[in-house]
């Protein structure tokens, strides 16, 4: 029995994975490269958006498809606008009709044919003119969604000439020049890993290595595994080509830093949790 529980417990460590963020984990395996100084990490896009429609209506044009890339204020979903240009229209003619018994009002108060409160009355209903003409110009703004900034469509969510609710998913787009790199570490690397922290990150899918800076160490360090996120940036002026959100990596962080680590504290809390649940039986 007591075999049997020391068998548990090993297992039980094994199998404990903590999924964080964009899907790293940190299992023993992990904890074991952290104690060279190398961890997992995951680049992101730091800018990341799923654009939804501000107003119902039929898709007249789609201007990218998924996989294409756009710059800021490109055209990416136009609406049917005809209503709402209509509308417009007959807001601006009703503000040209108000103006018009305003300018009229205000020269026979001149001439004492009418009170000052046909005036005043007249030029409220000018401000309330100008008011639908501004709300009918916001409307009509909404039936061309345009880029907020540069990148490339991950998934169009929509086709040409269907009908949409207001609120409906239309694009989810990144910028796939602003990433950054998000990394999780043991949490005894806290009272060394400090924002400016240098290592060189090997991107799996190219085979590449590229500087990499500690951004902002994690606010919460997970219990079970006891591990943390940290949020990391590429230390080169731009992105090379070629590299693009979702792609994985090792971070190699300096040995010296590592090896500064009280002994049997340089791993994972996995590893811990494991010999702790032996020595116990």
């Amino acid at each position: 029995m007591i075999r049997s529980g020391v068998a548990a417990g090993a297992a039980a460590g094994a199998l404990l994975v903590v999924l964080l963020g964009g899907g790293l984990a940190f299992t023993p395996a992990a904890a074991q490269d952290a104690s060279q100084g190398q961890v997992r990490a995951l680049i992101e896009a730091r800018r990341h958006a799923v654009l939804s429609s501000e107003i119902p209506g039929r898709i007249a044009r789609m201007g990218v498809d998924a996989g294409q890339g756009f710059k800021a204020g490109d055209l990416l979903v136009a609406f049917d606008c005809s209503s709402y240009q209509a509308e417009l229209d007959g807001a601006r003619a009703q503000l040209n009709a108000a103006e018009v018994t305003a300018r009229v009002n205000r020269r026979l108060n001149s001439l004492r044919s009418i009170g000052e409160a046909e005036v005043q009355l007249a030029e409220a209903k000018v401000q309330v003119a100008r008011a639908d003409v501004r709300k009918a110009e916001v409307q009509a703004r909404r039936c061309d969604v345009k880029a907020p900034f540069d990148g490339r469509v991950v998934e169009r969510r929509i086709q040409e000439h269907e009908s949409v609710a207001a609120g409906t998913p239309l694009l989810e787009i990144l910028s796939d020049r602003d990433l950054k790199v998000e990394l999780i570490v043991p949490s005894s690397w806290l009272v060394w890993l400090k924002p400016g922290q240098r290592f060189d990150l090997r991107v799996d899918e190219t085979g590449i290595t590229l500087p990499g800076e500690v951004l902002l160490p994690g606010a919460k360090v997970d219990p079970a595994s006891q591990s943390v996120k940290v949020t990391a940036k590429l230390a080169g002026e731009a992105a090379p080509a070629g590299l693009v959100a979702g792609m994985s990596g090792t971070a190699l962080f300096p040995e010296p830093a590592v090896s500064s680590l009280p002994a049997g504290n340089q791993g994972g809390g996995n590893q811990g949790i494991a010999k702790s649940g032996t020595a116990k039986q």
